[in-house]
């Protein structure tokens, strides 16, 4: 079978989608990713990648300027609670311009079922015109919006009708990276019940360690991370009151700039550690807590790990964390304005974050594995 996976730029969109395409190259079967801008790191993981929008700047394309205009200001991309019509708006753009060459593409190739997530509209769309089945793997709480999914399908109908595509995939499987513990506490329009769960495995690339990594840390670690988008568009100056709160801890804290500019953050105390990346999952093997801006691909490879969370609410429109950590009992919200040491001793030290970390990892671990959901689904699809 070839399964052809459609992604939206950027690693948070990617990363969460290369277990189960490895899954499915192991059972034998055929994978090729249709994406375009950092998505193109698939590759990276082994796998053909057709760039769809080559050369093109997708950064005008997720923040349109307007002149005289504050870039980030009040941006769905790093709103705490975006509206569904700003995330579907934002959303079909993104999938509007990926869409000839992803077509192309998949005419090129003829997969027999395409993989993408429901934020990514190219791929139902693509689907729908080859006639194959969709698997739709939700990424977090937003993405599994009945609404917000709705919405999105109309932004895409000008792209539908210039490529004359009419009608639905003939089936569409959604699957859920959430445990059902976090799930049940969704609002109930973002709940998808008939998800299929499969456990996230994390992926972040691969790396040669270097020797700090590898080694056992003297002190407790914690993490600290913007991911890609805020790191690199936003700045990473609204982490300077953790970096001053620092030098009261007594821990190492390990800042990834994700391609953002450690000139922001020049005055950090000699027990914070700035590396432009490492993976995540490798990283947090070594760490006690983690601090995050509340990406669900971040929090899920944090629950991975059992640790103990803290979320600032900024810098992620899958504000995932923010909304259900506290309620589950592994993770605390805090303003990056007053994040300081209070929140990083309660991250090493609360035995109650700590003990319900270790459950949802427990939970996760019982969660069928992409390769049992691949043996699955060509079961289910004949």
């Amino acid at each position: 079978m070839r399964v052809l996976f459609v992604t939206s730029p950027g690693l948070g969109h990617l990363f969460p989608t290369v277990p189960l395409a490895q899954a499915f190259r192991a059972a034998g079967h055929r994978v090729r990713y249709a994406t375009g801008g950092l998505s193109l790191a698939a590759a990276d993981a082994g796998f053909d990648v057709v760039d769809v929008t080559p050369g093109l700047d997708y950064l005008p394309v997720y923040m349109p300027q307007e002149p005289g205009a504050d870039s980030s200001a009040d941006h769905p991309m790093f709103a705490e609670d975006p509206e569904d019509a700003e995330l579907a708006t934002l959303f079909a753009r993104v999938s509007g311009v990926m869409v000839d060459g992803a077509l192309k593409a998949a005419r090129d190739w003829l997969p027999d079922l395409v993989v993408a997530p429901p934020l990514q509209g190219t791929g139902r769309l693509v689907a729908a015109a080859l006639g194959v089945p969709l698997v739709e793997p939700r990424l977090g709480s937003y993405d599994s919006g009945a609404r917000l999914r709705t919405l999105l399908h109309a932004g895409m109908a000008p792209h539908r009708a210039r490529h004359g595509v009419t009608g639905e995939p003939p089936r569409t499987i959604p699957l859920t990276t959430l445990p059902p513990s976090l799930t049940a506490l969704l609002p109930e329009d973002r709940r998808t019940p008939e998800a299929r769960p499969v456990r996230p495995l994390p992926f972040n690339g691969g790396a040669v360690l270097p020797e700090w990594l590898a080694e056992r840390p003297r002190l407790p670690r914690i993490a600290v991370t913007l991911g890609t988008i805020e790191a690199q568009w936003g700045g990473l100056a609204i982490l300077g009151p953790l970096m001053e709160a620092a030098r009261g801890v007594d821990a190492e804290f390990v800042v990834t700039l994700g391609g953002g500019d450690p000139a922001l953050l020049a005055d950090a105390p000699p027990n914070v550690r700035l590396v432009d990346w490492a993976p995540l999952d490798l990283l947090l093997d070594t760490c006690a807590a983690i601090i995050h801006h509340g990406g669900s691909g971040t929090m899920l490879t944090a629950a991975a790990a059992g640790l103990p969370q803290c979320v600032i609410p900024r810098g992620s429109y899958q504000q995932t964390g923010a909304d259900l950590l506290p309620a589950r009992g592994i993770g605390i919200v805090a303003e990056p304005r007053t994040l300081g040491a209070a929140e990083c001793r309660t991250l090493l030290k609360d035995e109650r974050l700590r003990d319900n970390a270790h459950r949802v990892r427990d939970e996760l671990l019982a969660m069928a594995t992409p390769a049992e959901t691949v043996e699955w689904l060509v079961a289910s699809l004949g």
